[in-house]
Formats: C-alpha cells, sequence, structure tokens
C-alpha cells in the first residue's frame, strides 16, 4: 500500500509540474519580448549546463561554476557576433554537431574506461549541443513577430517525447540503444514519427505554405523529430557515463531541466536550418 502510495504522489507530481512547464513556456513565449524572451531561454538553458557540468565529473560547485560561466560568456558572444555577420553559423555548427553525436551514439561502448580525454570531449560537447540550440529558439523567435514558429517547435518535440513513451508502453519489442537506454524502442520511434507527420500537415496548414512546400516541410519535422530522440539519447550517455537516473531534482516527477530541454536544443538547429532553407 505504500509503495501504491508513492507510486501516485509521484505521478501526480510529474503531471502538475509538467502542467506548469508548459503553462509558463507557452506565456513567456508568447507575452515576453524577443530580447527578454532570449535572456530567459539563457537561464534555462544555463541551468542545464550546471547539470551538464556535474554528469561529466564536475561535482564541486567552483569548477561548475566556472564551467556554466565560460558557457553563458560564449554564448552570448556568439549571439552578438552572428547577429551582426553570420546569424546561420551557429546554427549549422549545432546541426554539424549532433551529426557527429549520431556517430558517437552508433559506436559507444558503456565499459570503456573513462580517459580524461573522454570526459574533455563530453565538457566540450555541452557547449556544441546547448549554445547553438539556444542561439536556434532566438532565431526561430524572430522569425516571426509572432512565437508561432518556436511554439510549433516545443509542439513538435512533446509530441514526439510523449508518442514515443506511449507507443514504445504499448507495443515496444525491439529496443533501439540497449546499451544507452534500454527502455527506448525502436516502436517509440516509430510512433513519434507517425505523430508528428500529422502535426506536419497541421503545421502546413497553419502556416498556409504553398502545396509544392507541403512535402520538404513534412520531411523536415520528421528530420527534427529523429534529432530530438538523439538529443535524449545523448542525455542518457552522459547519465549511463556518470551512474545516475536523472541530470537533476529541480523539477519534481521530471528530474533536472536537462531531462526537458535534451530533446529541444538537438531539434532547434535542424528545424531554423531547415525553415531558412525552405524561404
Amino acid at each position: 500500500m505504500r509503495y501504491v502510495a508513492t507510486t501516485k504522489m509521484a505521478a501526480s507530481a510529474r503531471i502538475s509540474t509538467g502542467l506548469l512547464l508548459v503553462i509558463g513556456v507557452v506565456a513567456s513565449t508568447w507575452l515576453l519580448p524577443s530580447a527578454a524572451l532570449a535572456l530567459v531561454l539563457l537561464g534555462i538553458v544555463m541551468l542545464g549546463a550546471w547539470e551538464w557540468a556535474r554528469l561529466t565529473g564536475l561535482a564541486k560547485p567552483a569548477p561548475r561554476l566556472l564551467y556554466v560561466g565560460i558557457i553563458a560568456v560564449f554564448a552570448l558572444t556568439v549571439w552578438q557576433l552572428s547577429v551582426s555577420r553570420q546569424p546561420l553559423a551557429p546554427v549549422v555548427l549545432g546541426v554539424l554537431w549532433w551529426i557527429v553525436a549520431l556517430g558517437i551514439l552508433a559506436v559507444y561502448q558503456p565499459h570503456r574506461s573513462h580517459s580524461a580525454y573522454k570526459i574533455y570531449g563530453l565538457q566540450i560537447a555541452g557547449v556544441l549541443a546547448l549554445v547553438p540550440g539556444w542561439i536556434a529558439m532566438i532565431n526561430l523567435r524572430q522569425l516571426d513577430p509572432r512565437p508561432a514558429w518556436l511554439l510549433f517547435l516545443l509542439l513538435l518535440v512533446w509530441m514526439a517525447d510523449s508518442a514515443a513513451f506511449f507507443t514504445g508502453r504499448r507495443f515496444g519489442r525491439t529496443q533501439l540503444a540497449p546499451l544507452i537506454s534500454p527502455a527506448k524502442t525502436r516502436e517509440g520511434v516509430l510512433g513519434a514519427l507517425a505523430a508528428n507527420c500529422i502535426v506536419a500537415i497541421f503545421g502546413a496548414w497553419w502556416f498556409e505554405l504553398p502545396p509544392m512546400l507541403w512535402v520538404y516541410f513534412i520531411g523536415l519535422c520528421l528530420v527534427t523529430t529523429l534529432l530530438s530522440v538523439a538529443g535524449d539519447l545523448f542525455e542518457s550517455l552522459l547519465k549511463r557515463q556518470a551512474g545516475v537516473k536523472d541530470s537533476g531534482t529541480l523539477l519534481p516527477g521530471h528530474g533536472g531541466v536537462l531531462d526537458r530541454i535534451d530533446s529541444t536544443v538537438a531539434a532547434a538547429p535542424p528545424f531554423v536550418l531547415g525553415l531558412y532553407w525552405m524561404h
């Protein structure tokens, strides 16, 4: 009975936290001007960087703060330079990084020794994952006076996560990456792609895209979905390296901030690059 009560409390905390997160994100995206939203998103990403530092061996507060500070300064510098010179350069860097990350996920072996080079590489990966993801979200917000594109990206990520969970739970048989995250299945990924195919069709209609662009846009949404799964898997790799279940404890029922933004920072760069290509 105590176990059942504890499980119900955990589920209630997860639902309550999830609703508050959705309301907060949607309200901030819709109401805040671009500059204010950029700073709010930077704050969220820096919380993710704080957790990333712990997962890559920086256990003490001082080196973790230094890591977060370096990423914050680097992010603001790259943002200013990209605005005045090459706005898509950080986004392209983000896409290239996630292509490399797919290769890392494919060859990952959890029982290999944890060398210093591997730890440093994972810490650098935090910069390559978080900074371009943040800048890509800013670009989405600035793409249209309305926050519709950014909200649509979040809808794609949330739908992929939910559909993969429920489809995998009901039909999952074949593990996607057993050495990294045994609970994820290929059937779950197929469920995410099917759900987001419907979301993409709705988006093409909502944004009044020309008929000739519908197939391209649906393909872009499906690629974005796959990269969101890669982001989730890469964070699972970090947690497996660190031997922990969640990236943190800040969000009751959900773990840490990084557990919530891992898919978004991976999905944002390819989605933004695809939209600019489309336009």
